[in-house]
């Protein structure tokens, strides 16, 4: 009896159990032979928005048949303008001199004037060409039909860089359409050793991803494995380039990002110019370049463009930054809480004054301002533009007032958290400046339990774990482990143009030249040096 109860209760509903599994691949036509324009009907006959445009070639004797494309994915009037209508006065001009009008590679060597044209075999290439924005034209009853290109629809235009803000430097962003973005890239690289390799990832989706390198600079080892893994991938859809990085990255535990992601066309041909890949996929205005480093996140475009003094001060004011939001607050718990003979009498008087009426514990006190400070975050973020700046800015105040008045923080804990939100935002990557405020919740937890060397401590973990991570085979803080002259030039510091004339040699790019002073104007120069 026990057993019969204890069946019934978990035993799976019959829904569940004769449930299909899902198909690899999405549902097709049943089938490539017959008609290919009933198959597609088929195929798409609950799509509202497919339009089908069926005509006659020629007289009450010619052929009848018909344009298949999707409303948004094309320029409609230009379907019947540059296609339909063309097509049947061609039709007409054939008939009366004898020619032949129901012949496809005819109609594409004669009629068809558009840039790219192709002839499908079966259902499953006319429905991806349909899909992708191709307008199809099929005779009734063919297996065959001619896919021609007619891109239109809505996109949105190039606009001026939304969280890669500079200064000085171009002005134009990716945006979603991937051949916008690989032209923004080709007026930049005139090269002809450009390549440009697309290829469709997601089974449903189908995505098309190019990845783009400069044969002769980027190494071949690198773009052979980012095509292995590009190939391995096996997924319904990809929105965005995070999909891809997701699933190409070298150690999906870590925290700290291993592509370097921009959407400045700018920046994406620097890396190109350094050896590097580029992916960008259709769909999203984010390009990834791979590999990187850690020092790649601290560096803006704009360093590039300005002289290198004041680059080196603002590089420094990165760097010093970036340790400041990762080990401030956990330093102030250290002092207050474990040594607080290192701070000096007038200032320890007064955090032990303002800390007498605080109800929590220093810890408890700094995980909550440390909380307040992502909820701020995120909730101006979330809301609109003109709201969000306003309520990240009172909401701080009033919370951080209201905080003190209620005993819940001290006013130090308010300004050391304050400067830690500070300096994570002058990260040039967001995600990096996320990820250093991350790691300071486990560096405080160490801090908090052993005083200075739990600092000590979790500080070396997270070194010894930069010094195993990979991005693509490159160490992830070179060129520090090497210490190599050339390489050096453009780190913490910026050395002069003139100085950096190799390309970083950890990146193996096959040219390691970039800079060449030709014969003449070195010449002129000693000739200008000896007359004087």
């Amino acid at each position: 009896m026990w057993w019969s109860v204890f069946r019934r209760l978990f035993k799976r509903h019959p829904s569940v159990s004769s449930r299909p599994s899902p198909p690899d691949e999405p549902a097709r036509a049943t089938t490539d032979r017959g008609d290919l324009l009933e198959q597609l009907e088929l195929l798409f006959n609950k799509s509202d928005d497919m339009r089908l445009r069926r005509f006659q070639l020629g007289d009450s004797g010619g052929r009848r048949c018909a344009v298949i494309f999707f409303k948004g994915l094309v320029d409609s009037d230009r379907v019947e303008e540059a296609i339909v209508r063309p097509l049947i006065t061609w039709s007409y001009a054939a008939e009366k001199v004898g020619g032949n009008q129901t012949r496809l590679r005819d109609i594409c060597d004669r009629f068809v004037v558009a840039s790219d044209a192709k002839q499908v075999t079966n259902a499953h290439e006319a429905s991806d060409a349909v899909l992708s924005g191709d307008v199809l034209f099929v005779f009734e009853g063919d297996r065959e039909g001619l896919a021609v290109s007619n891109p239109g629809g809505q996109a949105r235009g190039v606009q001026d860089p939304i969280l890669e803000v500079t200064l000085r430097g171009p002005r134009d962003s990716f945006t979603e359409t991937l051949f916008i973005n690989t032209s923004l890239i080709r007026r930049r690289v005139r090269d002809p050793h450009l390549r440009v390799a697309i290829q469709e990832i997601g089974t449903r989706s189908k995505t098309s991803v190019a990845l783009l390198y400069i044969e002769g600079i980027t190494p071949e080892t690198l773009v052979n494995e980012i095509e292995r893994r590009l190939d391995g991938i096996e997924l319904d859809g990809v929105l965005d380039t995070g999909y891809i990085e997701h699933l190409i990255e070298d150690e999906w535990w870590s925290p700290f990002p291993q592509h370097l992601k921009t959407e400045r066309p700018d920046k994406a041909v620097a890396g190109l110019y350094e050896g590097r890949a580029v992916l960008i996929a259709d769909t999203t205005p984010f390009a990834l370049i791979m590999p990187t480093t850690f020092d790649s996140y601290f560096h803006s475009p704009e360093d590039s463009y300005d002289r290198w003094l004041p680059v080196n001060l603002l590089r420094v004011v990165r760097f010093i930054a970036a340790l400041t939001s990762l080990v401030a607050p956990s330093l102030y718990v250290a002092f207050v809480a474990f040594h607080p003979g290192t701070l000096p009498t007038q200032f320890l008087l007064r955090v032990k004054a303002a800390r007498e009426g605080v109800a929590f514990p220093i810890l408890v006190e700094a995980l909550l301002m440390m909380f307040f400070l992502e909820l701020i975050k995120e909730a101006g973020f979330r809301l609109p533009s003109p709201i969000g700046q306003v309520f990240g800015i009172v909401g701080g105040l009033v919370l951080s007032d209201i905080g003190v008045r209620a005993g819940i923080v001290s006013e130090a804990m308010v300004i050391v958290i304050a400067i830690t939100a500070i300096s994570s935002f002058s990260a040039v990557d967001r995600e990096m400046g996320t990820v250093l405020r991350l790691l300071g919740l486990p560096i405080l937890i160490s801090t908090s339990i052993l005083g200075l060397p739990g600092l000590v401590l979790a500080l070396i973990l997270i070194a010894t774990h930069l010094s195993i991570l990979r991005s693509y085979g490159v160490p992830y803080l070179m060129p520090y482990p090497y210490f190599r002259i050339g390489d050096m030039r453009d780190t913490v510091f910026a050395a002069p143009m003139h100085h950096r004339q190799e390309r970083p040699k950890h990146l193996g790019a096959k040219d390691k030249r970039r800079l060449r002073k030709s014969k003449e104007v070195a010449d002129s120069k000693d000739e200008k040096g000896g007359s004087r």
